[in-house]
């Protein structure tokens, strides 16, 4: 049995009643869970795997592959976002950002330490353009990919050819914000 601290980054369902629950962790990087019964009212997992749940989880590892059997989440409540629709996108172009550039059961400390930071920062203050690109900035850092002489999002698009959509929604709400 493996235990972590982690933040929850994607979920999607598995089967009727189960979940497939990707984790960004301090200890063993991205980790793929199943979450049995985790959709069935009053299960196991009942309102402890919201998307941006940080939390202390445990899981089984498997024979083969990559999908680890979640055994137990403890959620952090004090580390709950405000469910505002700026803090919403922000959150979800973070997460779909570590998602993208980690691999599973590779150990990525200073990437869980800086999306760890972001919910701090998401928790005391509304998201900005300087939060989204200093985000970037030091993700590309940690990547060892980022170059002074470009902005932080095209050295990071030029590794995945490709950003996720949502910053395009991110940062037209973050220019209609107040």
């Amino acid at each position: 049995m493996e235990e972590a601290r982690a933040i929850l980054l994607r979920r999607y369902k598995f089967s009727e009643n189960s979940l497939v629950v990707i984790w960004l962790t301090d200890r063993y990087g991205k980790v793929k869970t199943t979450a049995r019964s985790a959709a069935k009212p009053g299960g196991p997992f009942s309102g402890r795997l919201e998307l941006f749940t940080v939390a202390g989880i445990a899981f089984k590892s498997p024979k083969n592959g990559d999908l680890h059997t979640l055994s137990e989440v403890v959620v952090e409540t004090e580390a709950l976002l405000p469910a505002t629709y700026s803090t919403i996108l922000s959150a979800s172009y973070f997460s779909e950002l570590c998602n993208l550039f980690t691999e599973p059961m590779y150990p990525v400390p200073e990437v869980f330490a800086l999306l760890e930071r972001a919910w701090g920062f998401l928790r005391a203050q509304a998201p900005s353009r300087r939060a989204v690109t200093h985000f970037e900035t030091e993700l590309a850092k940690s990547l060892g990919i980022h170059d002074p002489s470009v902005p932080a999002h095209r050295s990071l698009a030029t590794v995945a050819h490709k950003l996720p959509e949502s910053r395009l929604r991110l940062l037209k709400q973050l220019a209609e914000s107040p």
